[in-house]
C-alpha cells in the first residue's frame, strides 16, 4: 500500500510541468491540480505526501497570474483570472472555484497575501451579485440573472463563503451563504437535469453544507427535496442528455454520491 501511494504522489508531482501552460481555473487548470495536491497530503500525508514546495509552486504561479491580469487590465479587484477570454465568477471556471481551493490551501500561503489580495479579492468579488443575491457567470455577462447551478451562479459561491466565515468570523460571509441558499431553493430545480455541475444534485449540496454550519433542520430539509426530485427523475425534468451520462459532475453517478451523503449529512462532502 505504502509502494502505491509514493507511485501516485510520484506521478501527480510530475504533473506539474504542465502548470505553467495551463489556465488557472478550477476543471481544466491550476487550480485544479493544486485541489488534487491538497487532496493527496490530506488522505496520504506524511512522508508519503506532496512537499510543501511544490505546493507554494503552484500557488504562487496562481496568484502571479491573478496579478498580472488584473494589473494589465486596471481592474478594482487585486486579483483576476480569465478563461476562454472571459472572466467567469462561479465555481467551475472562475473566481469562487480559485478562492475557495486558495483559502482550503492557506496554510501554504504566506498571511500577507491572504490579507492583501486573497480577501480583498474575495469581497469584490461578492460585490458583484445581482439584487436577487444570485451571481453573473461571467463579469459584463450577457445572459443575466438567469443560471442557478454550482458551475455558474449562486450555488458555487455557497462552500466559498461558508469558509470565508470559518476563516475570517465575519457575519457578512455567513448572511451571503444564507441569501445564496434561498435563491437556490426558490430557483434550484434546474432544468438541465440532476447532475452536480449544472444541475439538481450540486444545488442540493449547498443546503448540506448550509445544515453542517448552521446546524438548521431547514436545511437539512431543503436537501432532502432536491435529492428526492434526483432520485425520481419525472419525466420532463431533464431536458438535456449528459454528454457523459456516467460520469461524476455531469451524469448518475452524482446522484449515486449525494443519495449515498443524505445518509450522514454531517460528513458530507
Amino acid at each position: 500500500m505504502e509502494k502505491m501511494c509514493l507511485m501516485i504522489c510520484c506521478r501527480l508531482i510530475n504533473l506539474s510541468m504542465l502548470v505553467q501552460e495551463s489556465p488557472d481555473e478550477l476543471l481544466y487548470g491550476r487550480v485544479g491540480y493544486l485541489y488534487a495536491l491538497l487532496f493527496v497530503n490530506k488522505y496520504i500525508g506524511g512522508k508519503n505526501g506532496v512537499s510543501a514546495n511544490n505546493i507554494e509552486k503552484v500557488i504562487s504561479s496562481i496568484l502571479k497570474s491573478g496579478k498580472q491580469f488584473s494589473q494589465q487590465i486596471k481592474s478594482e479587484s487585486p486579483l483576476l483570472w480569465q478563461w476562454h477570454d472571459k472572466i467567469y465568477l462561479g465555481a467551475a471556471h472562475g473566481i469562487s472555484g480559485i478562492l475557495y481551493v486558495l483559502l482550503q490551501g492557506r496554510s501554504y500561503i504566506n498571511a500577507d497575501e491572504i490579507r492583501s489580495f486573497i480577501k480583498p479579492t474575495l469581497d469584490w468579488l461578492l460585490n458583484q451579485r445581482f439584487p436577487s443575491g444570485n451571481f453573473p457567470s461571467s463579469l459584463k455577462s450577457s445572459s443575466g440573472d438567469r443560471l442557478v447551478q454550482w458551475c455558474h451562479g449562486a450555488p458555487g459561491f455557497v462552500p466559498l463563503c461558508l469558509l470565508a466565515y470559518e476563516i475570517f468570523h465575519e457575519e457578512k460571509y455567513l448572511n451571503i451563504a444564507i441569501q445564496c441558499g434561498d435563491v437556490i431553493w426558490q430557483r434550484g430545480l434546474c432544468a438541465k437535469g440532476f447532475s452536480i455541475c449544472h444541475g439538481v444534485a450540486g444545488n442540493a449540496y449547498a443546503f448540506l453544507q448550509l445544515y453542517q454550519v448552521t446546524k438548521k433542520a431547514v436545511y437539512l430539509y431543503r436537501a432532502c427535496c432536491f435529492v428526492e426530485w434526483c432520485a425520481c427523475g419525472r419525466a420532463g425534468t431533464e431536458l438535456r442528455r449528459p454528454d457523459r451520462p456516467a460520469s461524476l459532475f455531469e451524469g448518475l453517478l452524482g446522484r449515486i454520491y449525494l443519495a449515498a451523503d443524505i445518509v450522514n449529512p454531517m460528513e458530507a462532502n
